[in-house]
């Protein structure tokens, strides 16, 4: 039995592939071990918005790395093996989704908030409208995150939030990106720098030395990376 030895390198080189040629190429070309083309129904990576079967993708990525399959692994050891190189992987594409549209539906019941609106307002005149990581003013594009979720007692204090582009925002909910308020820095986690990484140890300093309440801001943060 051969092994899966590809690299990250040789991961990305198939994404480029498979984009440019695309999932019916990947499917004829990197077919089952038997030589049987049988389309996907769960194991997807996802990368730059588009999503990629994991079994035929593994297998190409494997070629790149000159140690072509013969045998067949199961889908379950091409999702731990991209994973362990970073990737993100979803069950199907539908199962993605759906998701979305729930994180949408959240999203719309907490605008209906009337306690959101003054909390928007109140962050982006603290902040002076623009997003804190990237520098992004269109308004069309920031949101106001709390630090502490009201859920866990953060309230609506404009101390207690932040101006986010939406994608960051995201990601701060989920602890990929952080704030470290020690030294007021911002954290990428190792699995997003590829994409992110021009973000990682960003000087907020200068943004939030002039604010008032900011020990309130920086115990808030502290809390919150600890939980």
């Amino acid at each position: 039995m051969n092994e899966l030895t590809f690299k990250k390198k040789h991961a990305r080189k198939a994404i480029r592939l498979a984009r440019t040629n695309g999932q019916e190429w990947l499917y004829e070309n990197y077919p089952k071990h038997d030589g049987r083309s049988v389309k996907s129904r769960t194991g997807f990576l996802m990368h730059d918005g588009l999503v990629y079967p994991v079994k035929p993708l593994g297998r190409l990525a494997n070629k790149l790395a000159d140690n072509p399959l013969t045998d067949n692994p199961t889908t379950t050891v091409f999702r731990k093996y991209f994973e362990n190189l970073g990737f993100q992987l979803i069950d199907t594409p539908d199962n993605e989704a759906e998701n979305a549209a729930k994180r949408q539906r959240r999203l719309a019941e907490i605008w209906e908030r009337p306690e959101q609106a003054k909390f928007r307002r109140a962050v982006f005149e603290r902040y002076n409208a623009r997003c804190i990581v990237t520098g992004c003013g269109t308004l069309i594009s920031l949101e106001a995150a709390h630090i502490l979720p009201v859920s866990e007692d953060g309230g609506d204090a404009s101390w207690n939030g932040i101006p986010l582009r939406a994608d960051i925002h995201r990601l701060f909910d989920a602890g990929a990106i952080k704030i470290k308020p020690k030294k007021w820095k911002v954290f990428v986690g190792k699995e997003l720098r590829e994409e992110y990484g021009r973000y990682h140890g960003i000087d907020l300093e200068p943004v939030f030395a002039k604010l008032k309440d900011i020990d309130k801001t920086a115990d808030a943060l502290n809390k919150r990376n600890r939980s």
